[in-house]
């Protein structure tokens, strides 16, 4: 089909053949997504479960702070939008030192940090930078 035409001729529906397959794989991969910005906001939630029914909180989490240690019903949580790069961080204390307390901080639905400890220990701390 293509013996008839030269070989300048050939080249060329090579190239444009080519510059398609580039274009449909661009869009293919538009459609999908892939040239979305990454997201900079992020659902931040806190959480709190201790035994004994209070815990002693501290939270730094965006513009939510609570920088004197404050007392808490348990189960508590805070759920608080923050920009990436924040540093945040959440402290309890199990003033009872029984049973055991548990800290957690999750990102976008998504657990990402834990931390758990169990008596006589009566404080746990979780942490990190939003990524």
């Amino acid at each position: 089909m293509f013996n008839n035409l030269s070989t300048g001729w050939k080249n060329t529906l090579q190239i444009i053949f080519v510059l398609v397959l580039c274009g449909a794989a661009i869009a293919l991969l538009n459609y999908m997504g892939a040239a979305k910005p990454t997201k900079n906001i992020h659902s931040v939630r806190f959480e709190v479960q201790a035994s004994g029914g209070f815990a002693i909180i501290t939270l730094q989490g965006g513009d939510v702070i609570i920088s004197e240690p404050t007392t808490f019903t348990v189960p508590w949580s805070k759920t608080v939008k923050i920009k990436s790069g924040t540093e945040v961080y959440l402290t309890a204390v199990n003033p009872t030192a029984t049973g055991e307390l548990t800290c957690t901080i999750t990102l976008d639905k998504i657990n990402w940090k834990t931390e758990t400890t169990g008596a006589p220990k009566n404080g746990v701390a979780c942490a990190g930078i939003v990524p």
